[in-house]
């Protein structure tokens, strides 16, 4: 062996000795839970769907004081963990009274620990134009979730309780879109 390839097989084997064989893997970030409900009237609900566009929207209405609401909200929470990564946006309006933002909505958010958005209504608007201006049609029974597709169309209302396989179920074909 040549003195120059001695030299190099010396070089890559200190290189190799002093670089680890598999480097530490960084913990993964911690995930972030929405300890508080932002305020949302119904213009900034149409931003937020607006600013959305190009993936599949997924948004729920609850309140506290709604026993199917509270009993859902563990199915939207594996939702969105299962769905966020993959080109769905999933968020959650509350319809309680403000006055009850601070004590029940915070107080509900801890114990399920969310890590998608949650806005309250803001009482500012009247609630009927609030659900009027979210779908016509749509009573304002809760719990109500509502799909929208990439560009932003609403595709799908489901009325009631869902689950998280009702809503892959609704998401895959916008996706696949």
């Amino acid at each position: 062996m040549s003195r120059g390839n001695l030299v190099s097989l010396f070089v890559l084997a200190a290189a190799a000795a002093l670089t680890p064989a598999c480097p530490p893997s960084a913990p993964p970030p911690p995930t972030q839970f929405t300890a508080e409900a932002e305020w949302v009237d119904l213009k900034g609900l149409q931003e937020r769907l607006a600013a959305e566009r190009g993936r599949v929207v997924v948004v729920n209405y609850w309140a506290t004081w709604c026993e199917p609401c509270r009993e859902e909200f563990p199915e939207l929470i594996r939702f969105d963990r299962e769905w966020r990564g993959r080109g769905v946006t999933f968020f959650s309006v509350s319809l309680d009274t403000a006055s009850v933002r601070d004590t029940e909505v915070k107080k509900f958010l801890a114990e399920h620990r969310p890590a998608f958005a949650v806005f309250i209504r803001r009482e500012t608007d009247d609630p009927d134009t609030f659900i009027n201006g979210i779908d016509p049609q749509w009573s304002g029974v809760l719990p109500a979730t509502f799909i929208y597709d990439r560009e932003g169309q609403r595709r799908q209302s489901l009325l009631g309780p869902t689950t998280a396989e009702k809503l892959e179920a609704a998401v895959k074909p916008l996706l696949a879109q």
